[in-house]
Order: C-alpha cells, then sequence, then structure tokens
C-alpha cells in the first residue's frame, strides 16, 4: 500500500469497526429470535421470515430516506460546518414524523398480502401476529436513523455501535422470557419475540436520542430551537436523493421477499431449510452493510472536501475490508455448517436431520458464493450513495432485480426446479448487479455530483 491509501485504510478501518459490530449485533439479536422461534415450533420459524422480510420492506422505504440525513452530514463534516450538520439531522427528525401515519397504514397492507401468498393457514395467523409487533417497533426506526447519521456522519461510529449493543442485548435477553414465558410473564410465542425487538429499537432511539440533545448545537434554548426549525429546501434536499436511496432498499428487499415466498410455495423441508440458512445467511449479510455504511459516510466526507481521488481510495479500502471479512466467514461457517445447522433443526418437524443436514449445507455453499460480490454490491453502492449518485444505484440494482431476477425465478419454478436452482438464480443477478456498480465506479461520473452548496 502507497501512503495515502494506507491513511485512507486506517480511516476506514476507525470508521468501519463499530458499525460492523452494531450491524453484527442487529443480525444476532434477529438470530437469536429465530433460533429461539425455531425451538418454539416449526410453525414459527416458517413464519418469522416472511413477517420480517414485509416489515422490513415496508420501513425500507420511510427509514432511508430519512437515514439519507446522515450523508448529507458526512459531506458538511468534510467541508467542516458543524451547525450544518445539525440541521441536516433536524430534518431527517421532522421526516421521521412525517413517516408515523405512514407505517400505521401499512399493517392492513401486510395482513392483506398474507392473505392472499397461499402459505398455510396457522403460518398465516402467526405471521400477521408477529408483523403486528414489528410494525410497533418500526415506528422508532426513522427517529434512530436520523441519529444515527448525525453521529455515524461525523465519524463518531463508536456511539452508534454502544446505542445498538444495548438495544440488541435486551431483545436476547427479554426473547427467552417473552417467547416461552416466565414468571407472572405469559407465554406469547412469536408475539413475545416481536414485543422483545420492539423495546430493543425504541432502547436504541432513547440513547441516541439523549446523547444528541446533549450536543452543543441541541443542548442550548436559542441554538435549538434555530436547529430544530423546519428547513424546507435542505428537507426536499434530503428527500430528492434519499428517495432513490430509499427506493433502493425496497426493490432489494422487496424482491427478495417475493423470492421467500415463492420458497414458501415448496415443501415443507425446503421452504424450512431455506429460511435458517437466511437466517445464517444474515449473520453474514448485516456486517457488510457496516462497511457499505462505512463506504458511504468516508467518500462523503472526501466529497465534502472535494478530494475526488480520497473517495476512490475510500471505497476500495472498504471493499478489500469486506472481502477479507467474507474469507473469514467461509472459514468459519464452512468449517461448522453442520453444528450451526443442528442447533436450528426444529423440535417438532416433520421431516428428519438426515434430509434436512445435507440440504442445508447446500445452501450455505451458494450463500457464501454470491457473497463475495455482495461487497461489490453493499460496498461500491454504498461509495455511490455516499457521493449522490443515489439514481443510478436504484435503476440499475431495482431493474435488474425486477426485469431480470424475478422472470428467471419465476422461469425456474414452472419448470419444476429445485430450492437449489431458485437458490442460484439470485447468484446470477447478484453478479450481475455487482458488475453494473463496478462499472459506474470505474468510470467516475460520480465525481461530479455536488450534494451540499
Amino acid at each position: 500500500m502507497n501512503g495515502p491509501f494506507r491513511q485512507t485504510f486506517r480511516e476506514c478501518v476507525r470508521i468501519a469497526w463499530p458499525l460492523v459490530l452494531a450491524m453484527t449485533g442487529s443480525a444476532l439479536m434477529m438470530f437469536v429470535d429465530r433460533l429461539f422461534l425455531s425451538r418454539y415450533s416449526a410453525v414459527s420459524i416458517q413464519a418469522a421470515m416472511p413477517a420480517g422480510l414485509v416489515s422490513f420492506m415496508v420501513t425500507a422505504l420511510l427509514q432511508n430516506v430519512v437515514a439519507y440525513s446522515g450523508t448529507f452530514v458526512a459531506q458538511y463534516a468534510g467541508a467542516g460546518a458543524r451547525a450544518a450538520c445539525a440541521r441536516a439531522t433536524s430534518q431527517g427528525l421532522w421526516l421521521s414524523w412525517l413517516c408515523v401515519p405512514l407505517l400505521l397504514l401499512s399493517w392492513p397492507l401486510g395482513n392483506w398480502l398474507f392473505d392472499v401468498v397461499g402459505h398455510a393457514p396457522e403460518v398465516v395467523a402467526q405471521e400477521k401476529a408477529y408483523y403486528l409487533t414489528l410494525v410497533f417497533g418500526g415506528l422508532a426506526l426513522p427517529f434512530a436513523a436520523a441519529f444515527s447519521g448525525f453521529f455515524a456522519g461525523q465519524g463518531r461510529t463508536r456511539l452508534v455501535m454502544a446505542a445498538n449493543l444495548c438495544g440488541n442485548v435486551a431483545n436476547i435477553v427479554l426473547d427467552p422470557i417473552l417467547i416461552w414465558g416466565w414468571g407472572p410473564v405469559p407465554e406469547w410465542g412469536i408475539v413475545g419475540a416481536g414485543v422483545a425487538t420492539a423495546i430493543g429499537q425504541f432502547l436504541i432511539l432513547a440513547i441516541l436520542g439523549a446523547a444528541a440533545f446533549l450536543q452543543p448545537h441541541f443542548a442550548t434554548g436559542r441554538r435549538r430551537r434555530v436547529v430544530l426549525a423546519w428547513k424546507r429546501p435542505l428537507a426536499c434536499r434530503i428527500v430528492r436523493f434519499g428517495l432513490p436511496n430509499g427506493g433502493h432498499v425496497l426493490l432489494d428487499v422487496g424482491t427478495f421477499t417475493v423470492f421467500v415466498f415463492v420458497t414458501g410455495w415448496m415443501g415443507t423441508l425446503d421452504f424450512a431449510a431455506s429460511n435458517i440458512a437466511f437466517a445464517i445467511n444474515q449473520l453474514v449479510f448485516a456486517p457488510l452493510m457496516g462497511f457499505g455504511m462505512a463506504a458511504s459516510i468516508a467518500v462523503g466526507r472526501r466529497m465534502g472536501e472535494r478530494d475526488t481521488d480520497g473517495a476512490v481510495r475510500a471505497g476500495w479500502a472498504c471493499v478489500l475490508l469486506g472481502w477479507g471479512y467474507i474469507l473469514l466467514c467461509v472459514l468459519v461457517i464452512g468449517g461448522f455448517n453442520a453444528a450451526i445447522l443442528d442447533l436450528f433443526y426444529p423440535a417438532d418437524a416433520d421431516f428428519t436431520l438426515e434430509a434436512f443436514e445435507p440440504l442445508g449445507r447446500r445452501l450455505i455453499a451458494i450463500f457464501l458464493a454470491w457473497s463475495f460480490f455482495d461487497v461489490l454490491n453493499i460496498v461500491l453502492g454504498g461509495a455511490l450513495k455516499g457521493a449522490g449518485d443515489t439514481r443510478f444505484v436504484v435503476l440499475w440494482v431495482g431493474g435488474s432485480a425486477i426485469l431480470f431476477w424475478m422472470p428467471l425465478l419465476f422461469g425456474a419454478y414452472a419448470l419444476g426446479a429445485s430450492i437449489e436452482t431458485l437458490w442460484l438464480t439470485m447468484l446470477v443477478y447478484v453478479i450481475v448487479a455487482a458488475a453494473g456498480l463496478l462499472a459506474r465506479f470505474l468510470r467516475g461520473r460520480w465525481k461530479a455530483i455536488r450534494l451540499i452548496d
């Protein structure tokens, strides 16, 4: 490594590791939820993945529009405009209040979706119950995203990590108490897992919000009134660039949700193995989001400084970090996949462990293969977003998913493909999406975008 790249690499490590740990904690929270539910009943684990995905899908657009205020914070921080960082966060909070009624309206929409997808009646009943609790917890997410962006955009990622880990620990502790019941607490089953998640999410919001209002631009009365005031031009600019950011996540999660619903039309063994393999994949995927966030912050700060060469170095540094992490995952999960799958084997399953384990291993091998390409998707996508190139990301990745992956998926299903073949369609899609983002980053048109004045 040359001198400038070595310095950029160290900076990216400093920004990334708390975000990676925070996202790992969030993934571990979901992992433990599904682990407990898999031990609780086979129906609950089948319901958890679809309900969780639909919940995330309806919050993805709103949360990620608000979260883009953090990219403005990163560029303002790079430009040395500290007061503007607080103003950008305030507009994110105003936008969060606008999200509340929209999130509440998503509850009947989600229930309708569960009715039409064709899952077993007992699975649908638990999907609806779990989804309701997740929607309630999702009310905290846009506000937490705005506060997270305030600190992370300025490179203060350790506080974001600490808040997320506190919320995740609370969820993990409450899970067994609320699922199986303990003392005066009744047995709530899958609803208990959702309530534990909601409590953890509101705890994260409380910690970040309290920390933000201790900062100089929020703490004093006169400054607070000025900073918290609605500023329509800045809010509209956040929405203008944030909508494609949210749209990208919405389309990504939406098409993935369709994929999960399609796997639900397979047999019980296929559906359970697919859901459990995705729960394990979440442990791999979520930390990658931390590297993507780090790329967005590092590139955003360099763009605020008008240092486009530094922005390129930051993007590649985060890619190298992501690839190193995936290589570690291959070694660990590849070596212990049988033990991991044994943990998830449902106690009341109507299929044998001897049939479940080989299928689970094959699905794990497929998602480990696509993870190397997902590094380019997540990290370079984050870098392009940090520069303000959100429109290309949503058009390319969303277009590839809708126009390429979905026809490939439904065509394979119509031809009677196995669950492994359905998973391979996702591998092909991830490669196509990664190729387009790599080409865009190399061409460098994003360098001319001016997100802030």
